[in-house]
């Protein structure tokens, strides 16, 4: 039963998506609704009147520079959007004003299990403290979620009570173009009281026509122990409204001596303001005792924005192999809503 609405939901998804790369009509946007997808058909213009200057020291092929910029800007932008519209996880951790973001999960798996996961996530900006200061109150403080195909993972195989509550301050320092520093120190308040901190370290560069985010995190945990996570993803425009990106991740702690990898690649399509679609596949591994794979993943999601910009329902369906099961298919779908407001 579960399989043959596995199957209809990602036929579903692909029917839709392949209908609007037919369809170059975007509709116009709106003002009211922030988080609605934008088109980014003419990314990086410059305000009239204005011009880039270049030095004439540069060398003789200074004459790409600006339409570099103007590619890594769109390119940029359309990551943005996509993210947002998404929630990422990067978006609430990076996000400047106050953030709150509730979900529920409901996962249906092959065997006819089903399971209930809800989680919540508040960031709120301090006042009088310059917008550096956040106060942040979550289920889950860890921040191995920073891409979607680890994020869904980790819900499927998470029982729904193990969740936990952290809160934290967090400051930021640094500018949006060069490298940001943000350090946090907090409380778990469940399980018993126990502390933790994490030191940020995160930069945006362009190439040519990929931008590419790059991320380090080193954590301590009264707990678990010290880690360190390490991010890098590319990000390509490959339509006025699709985006492929590529997640390299690589996490290390003391109390298992060894790395946690990952390989994802995803293509992300806005098919209207409101709509937007995922496909992604993701390999995953250890480095001990030598580097080998233990599940690989395979899937898509349909998000919808339904009420204003604040009210989302999400469609997962998924494939997994696991080495622990012979890398048989397990299949599993998922319905989401989610509630976010951000000011």
């Amino acid at each position: 039963m579960i399989r043959n609405i596995y199957h209809f939901a990602l036929f579903s998804s692909f029917f839709i998506a392949a209908n609007s790369f037919a369809d170059a009509k975007i509709p116009a946007s709106n003002t009211n609704q922030r988080t609605n997808i934008q088109n980014t058909n003419t990314p990086g213009t410059n305000t009239p009147g204005t011009t880039e200057n270049i030095d004439s020291n540069d060398s003789i092929f200074s004459f790409l520079d600006v339409p570099q910029k103007k590619i890594s800007s769109g390119v940029e932008s359309l990551a943005k959007t996509l993210d947002e519209f998404f929630s990422e996880d990067k978006v609430f951790y990076e996000s400047s004003g106050t953030y709150l973001q509730l979900r529920g999960d409901t996962i249906w798996r092959e065997n006819n299990d089903i399971s209930y996961v809800g989680d919540f996530r508040l960031r709120l900006r301090l006042p009088h403290t310059h917008k550096k200061l956040k106060l942040t109150l979550e289920t889950d403080a860890d921040e191995r979620k920073d891409d979607k195909t680890v994020q869904v993972t980790e819900a499927i195989n998470r029982e729904p009570d193990s969740s936990e509550i952290f809160t934290g301050l967090q400051t930021s320092i640094g500018k949006e173009d060069s490298w940001k520093f943000k350090p946090s120190l907090g409380l778990r308040l469940s399980s018993g009281i126990s502390v933790y901190t994490k030191l940020r370290l995160s930069r945006k560069f362009s190439f040519t026509d990929w931008s590419i985010h790059w991320n380090e995190m080193l954590f301590w945990f009264d707990s678990t122990g010290t880690g360190f996570d390490s991010t890098l993803e590319y990000n390509n425009k490959i339509t006025n409204r699709g985006l492929f990106r590529a997640t390299s991740f690589a996490r290390w702690t003391t109390r298992t001596d060894y790395y946690d990898l990952s390989q994802t690649f995803s293509i992300l399509h806005t098919l209207s303001q409101r709509r937007a679609v995922s496909y992604y596949i993701g390999a995953y591994g250890k480095s001990e005792p030598t580097i080998f794979s233990t599940h690989y993943l395979i899937g898509t999601s349909y998000r919808q924005n339904i009420q204003k910009d604040y009210l989302f329902l999400e469609i997962i369906p998924q494939i997994l192999y696991q080495k622990e099961n012979d890398f048989e298919p397990e299949y599993s779908l998922t319905f989401r809503i989610e509630f976010i407001f951000k000011k």
